[in-house]
C-alpha cells in the first residue's frame, strides 16, 4: 500500500513519537512524509532512503521569549490560518499523486477522503479560557476531515486527562495505548542526573542556559542532552558530559541509565517515561504551554511525578523534592499498541 504520513514540527514531539509507528509502517508498504524544519531532519535521519520526503512548510509557531503565549498565540491566529491555508495547497498537489492511506500526526493539511485519513492527536480540548472557544471551533472543523482520530493513551485517558475528553467527537476517538520511540533495556544505573532539554525556540534554549547555570551545584556524573538536531557539539568538563544533540538510541541509552531525569511535560516525553517506567523525574513545563501545564499539575496532583515552573527552577531543591514519586505504570506498551493501531487503520 501507497501511504502518506504528515507529521508537525512544532518541537520534535511529534517526530519521535511517531517513529515506532513508521518504522512498521516500511516493512510492508510505501510510506511518503510530510515535514518540515527540525521534525523532517529527525524522521530522515532515522529512516533514510526507506521514504520519500515532502518539506511542507507548516504554521507559524507563536511561542515568545516570556510566558505570555496565550497572548502571542492569540495575535498570530489570522497568520496562522494563512499558513495553513498555503500549506493545504501544496499538500493537495502531492495527495493527487493517489495514496490508499492517509496518516497525520497533528498535520491538519494533509488529509484525503474521510474514510483512509486518520488523525493522531492528544489534545482535543483546550485549557485556556482566552481562545479555548475558538481553538475548538476550528479543531472540530479540521478533524471532521478524518475518519478516525487516534489518541497515544488508555481508554482511562490516564495521561491526558481532560486534555482529550470532548464530547464533539465521540465515536471517533480510539485509545489504541501509549507511542515511544524508546524502549526499557536493562543497563547499569551508572548516570546520576540526566537532562533532556527539548522544545521550539527560544523557549529550549532559555531552559539550557538555565540548566547549564546551576548543574555546578551537583555532585554525581551528570549528562545534558540540548535537543538541538542542528548542531553537533559536545563537551566535556569535570563530572558533565554535553551533547547538543542525541539520537534516538543514545537518548534511550542515557534515560536507561539515568537514576533521575530533569525534563519538559511535552506529551511525547510523558510517553517515553511510561514507556520506560521512571520515578524520579523532575518536569519543568515550557513558559505558557497550557497543555504541558495542564498535564504538569496533573500529574503532580496522581502523585506520578514532580513538577516546577522554570522561572523558579532551583535544581538542588527542586530535585528532592521530586523524590518519592510513583511514576506511571502503563497497562501495556508501544509494542502492543503499534497492533492496535494498525487494526484501526487497516
Amino acid at each position: 500500500m501507497k501511504i502518506l504520513f504528515g507529521v508537525f514540527d512544532w518541537g520534535q514531539g511529534h517526530a519521535t513519537r511517531d517513529l515506532p509507528l513508521i518504522s512498521e509502517l516500511v516493512k510492508k508498504n510505501e510510506v511518503d512524509i510530510i515535514s518540515t524544519g527540525r521534525a523532517l531532519a529527525i524522521l530522515k535521519n532515522r529512516f533514510g532512503k526507506k521514504c520519500r520526503y515532502f518539506d511542507v512548510p507548516s504554521v507559524y509557531p507563536p511561542y515568545p521569549k516570556s510566558s505570555l503565549f496565550v497572548l502571542k498565540f492569540s495575535v498570530s491566529i489570522p497568520r496562522m490560518l494563512s499558513d495553513l491555508k498555503k500549506a493545504r495547497k501544496i499538500s493537495e498537489k502531492i495527495i493527487a499523486s493517489g495514496y490508499d492511506i492517509i496518516i497525520s500526526d497533528c498535520r491538519y493539511d494533509v488529509y484525503d477522503k474521510k474514510e483512509n485519513s486518520f488523525l493522531i492527536n492528544h489534545q482535543l480540548k483546550f485549557k485556556s479560557p482566552a481562545f479555548e472557544f475558538v481553538a475548538e471551533n476550528f479543531l472540530a472543523s479540521v478533524m471532521s476531515k478524518y475518519g478516525a482520530v487516534i489518541v497515544p493513551d488508555f481508554p482511562g485517558r490516564e495521561l491526558t486527562g481532560e486534555l482529550s475528553m470532548n464530547p464533539r467527537f465521540n465515536g471517533i476517538v480510539e485509545y489504541p495505548g501509549i507511542l515511544s520511540q524508546l524502549k526499557k533495556r536493562n543497563l547499569k544505573k551508572d548516570i546520576d542526573y540526566f537532562f533532556s532539554i527539548s522544545g521550539p525556540e527560544p523557549q529550549r534554549t532559555i531552559f539550557e542556559e538555565k540548566i547549564l547555570g546551576q548543574i555546578e551545584n551537583l555532585s554525581g556524573k551528570i549528562v545534558v542532552a540540548g535537543g538541538n538536531p542542528d548542531a553537533t557539539k559536545k563537551q566535556e568538563r569535570k563530572n558533565i558530559k554535553f551533547f547538543s544533540f542525541l539520537d534516538s538510541k543514545k537518548q534511550e541509552e542515557m534515560m536507561n541509565r539515568a537514576k533521575f531525569i530533569v525534563t519538559r511535560s511535552g506529551y511525547t516525553t510523558i510517553l517515553e517515561l511510561s514507556e520506560l517506567e521512571k520515578k524520579n523525574v523532575l518536569l519543568v513545563p515550557t513558559p505558557g504551554m497550557t497543555e504541558q501545564e495542564y498535564i504538569a499539575d496533573l500529574y503532580e496532583k496522581k502523585k506520578f511525578w514532580h513538577h516546577v515552573h522554570q522561572d523558579k527552577l532551583n535544581l538542588e531543591k527542586d530535585i528532592q523534592d521530586a523524590r518519592g514519586f510513583s511514576g506511571f505504570k502503563p497497562r501495556w506498551k508501544t509494542k502492543e499498541s503499534i497492533k492496535k493501531i494498525l487494526k484501526i487503520i487497516f
